[in-house]
């Protein structure tokens, strides 16, 4: 069978048999890079064209597993070896290959092998964006902030305004900036990609994280919008709405977050871990302030129940732990913790197991504080603390455990640890924090130290608007 050679939007080469493989190919870069819903969709007309395209059948494997769903390791199994079968059925290139051995280290448990492999590709391909952002993706699941700025610091520049995709990747770098705290620069080359590329879903966040870090609410509000601007996007659109219930959360509006909440954020009950950790973390905060928060609880668990024996992202269990917690299903957030601590010791990802040592902590300090054994969560959550960038996620994200450990604190009279640790946020923070900031003022402005932790976990925050 003949084929002709045919370049993607970056201008590499890709071994597909026809054009309309081609287009559907471009129509899935774009999509990825905008985290747009129809990505799937446009992957499978890619492979609907041309069952044997091996550089199609990778990414499917690779987006597959950044699902961290267990059901889906076993399809990504198959996607490699259609992969492999395909790649003996035409000579595809060098790049291509390595695309599928990333695939192949991700599913022998080495995803830091799988990510060097991705970013060995842009020393010779520098406008790959799909290498580019598929190991922009394994780093930040693997806490890697340091190598996930290296690589864009090196790449993103060489981006010019005529690349079709420009403005995504450097909302890539602004996120990436932004997580180092680098925030003066992650604004402004966000501010930049999403004006290069409005559908930039990704450097629209990058955005409103350094407006979370540096306490700019109101700012935030106004960029976040209606959410029209990621209308688009795949259930990235749920943590972008989720950052604005955080604004409104800032300025003490708990009637909106819940709005948020119910009409936005929960709109569609997906178990997904993204989407539960959204749920979980800011039902979470809201408990910490004394807001009523009703059953919300019982959904997120119940969807959490079917996700404890997962162990895919230690930063997905401990949200699935947070929601059965929530719920007052202690058993299945201790089943998760054990899991977590068996993991450290003997699971043969060092990944995993580096991740499982500081989750499996964080996750019994959530226990100790879900039972009331303040001096325990404190002691356990204190221990994780420095650790925790190896689950992944965001600051914004990982600040729960944050406010957990300084909710322990308080309540176990740790009062003059407390005071550090809130003045160092609201330092951090411009001086703009309402969390710290009240919590602070009713330390000290308490008579009676015991009573100091109590009066703050019973005083709701002000509903307005």
């Amino acid at each position: 069978m003949s084929y002709a050679v045919h370049h993607d939007l970056s201008g590499d080469r890709i071994t597909v048999f026809n054009d309309a493989a081609r287009l559907a190919w471009n129509d899935m870069l774009e999509a990825l890079m905008a985290h747009a819903a129809a990505t799937p969709e446009h992957l499978a007309r890619a492979l609907a064209a041309d069952p044997d395209f091996a550089l199609a059948h990778a990414a499917k494997g690779l987006m597959l597993l950044s699902l961290a769903r267990a059901e889906l390791v076993a399809p990504a199994r198959e996607c490699l070896a259609s992969a492999r079968a395909a790649a003996l059925l035409r000579p595809v290139t060098r790049r291509e290959t390595m695309i599928v051995e990333a695939l192949a280290f991700w599913l022998d448990d080495q995803p830091r092998r799988a990510a060097e492999r991705l970013e060995a590709i842009l020393l010779v391909h520098p406008f790959d964006v799909l290498a580019l952002k598929l190991s922009h993706g394994l780093r930040f699941m693997l806490g890697d902030q340091g190598e996930m700025l290296a690589t864009l610091n090196r790449f993103a520049p060489g981006f010019g305004e005529s690349h079709p995709l420009a403005g995504f990747v450097h909302g890539c770098h602004a996120f990436a900036l932004e997580e180092r705290g680098f925030y003066a620069q992650a604004e402004r080359i966000g501010r930049r990609a999403v004006a290069l590329s409005p559908r930039d879903a990704w450097g629209r966040h990058a955005v409103a994280h350094v407006l979370e870090m540096t306490g700019r609410a109101d700012e935030g509000i106004i960029w976040l919008g209606d959410g029209r601007e990621v209308a688009h996007a795949n259930n990235l659109r749920f943590h972008i709405f989720w950052h604005l219930a955080l604004f409104r959360l800032e300025r003490g509006e708990t009637a909106e977050v819940l709005r948020l909440y119910d009409e936005e954020i929960r709109a569609e009950p997906t178990d997904d871990y993204r989407d539960i950790a959204n749920g979980a973390s800011l039902l979470a905060r809201l408990d910490y302030a004394g807001v009523d928060i009703g059953d919300r609880w019982e959904e997120l668990a119940a969807k959490a129940e079917g996700r404890i024996h997962d162990g895919r992202l230690v930063f997905a269990d401990l949200h699935y732990a947070l929601s059965l917690l929530g719920a007052g299903q202690a058993n299945g957030a201790e089943s998760i913790a054990r899991s977590l601590i068996e993991d450290a010791e003997a699971h043969p990802s060092s990944e995993r197991r580096d991740a499982a040592r500081h989750g499996g902590l964080a996750a019994f300090g959530l226990i100790a504080f879900h039972e009331g054994d303040y001096d325990e969560a404190a002691r356990l959550l204190g221990s994780a603390r420095n650790g925790l960038i190896a689950i992944g996620g965001s600051h914004a994200q990982r600040d729960l455990f944050e406010q957990a450990y300084a909710e322990s604190l308080i309540r176990a009279d740790e009062h003059e640890r407390a005071a550090e640790i809130l003045t160092e946020r609201l330092r951090r923070r411009g001086g703009s924090n309402l969390f710290a900031a009240r919590r602070l003022a009713q330390l000290h402005g308490s008579r009676a130290g015991r009573l100091a932790g109590l009066a703050i976990a019973s005083t709701p925050l002000a509903i307005a608007h």
